[in-house]
């Protein structure tokens, strides 16, 4: 049971650091960008959101590449760095599940903003009302990913399918 505890611990403790250290870049940029136009601002967040999601997917097929598991197989002590990044991936989630988690942190605050605008300053509470969608489009483009790879894997299955009957007929 202290495993479990301990290993939940560092989960939350990790999910809330990155929680907060994307709220601030988002907020930086945010910020910088709306200097511009409201509008520039409000695309920085969604570019911000393709490129996390992104990130983590590649971080996600880069760990279980054959070219991973070479370098890896190359290492001084593979089996120290296999536990390694064993206990890494035990003690954080991906960081998908941050984003989203994020998202529905503003989705909340803007409820509250809305009903109390004058509990935050002006830019937060500009901040905060114009991504209090984004998670909409976090679900949008997390799901429009995710058909795309199941698309491509039946795509894949398809031509299989159809390469061994044409391949049976020929024999």
């Amino acid at each position: 049971m202290n495993k479990k505890l301990k290993q939940i611990t560092t989960y939350t403790l990790f999910s809330f650091i990155t929680n907060v250290v994307y709220g601030f870049i988002l907020y930086f940029v945010f910020t910088w960008l709306s200097g511009y136009s409201q509008l520039y601002a409000y695309m920085g967040n969604l570019v911000l959101i393709i490129a996390v999601l992104a990130i983590d997917e590649y971080t996600l097929k880069m760990l279980q590449s054959e070219k991973f598991v070479a370098k890896l197989k190359k290492e001084k002590d593979p089996e120290k760095s296999y536990r390694f990044i064993q206990q890494a991936l035990n003690n954080i989630g991906s960081f998908k599940a941050d984003l989203y988690l994020f998202y529905v942190i503003v989705l909340v605050l803007s409820q509250v903003v809305q009903f109390y605008p004058t509990l935050v300053g002006e830019n937060l509470v500009n901040f905060i009302l114009a991504n209090n969608y984004s998670i909409l489009f976090l679900i949008a483009f997390d799901a429009l990913i995710g058909q795309f790879s199941k698309d491509r894997t039946k795509m894949k299955n398809i031509l299989e399918k159809l390469k061994q009957s044409l391949d049976e007929n020929q024999g």
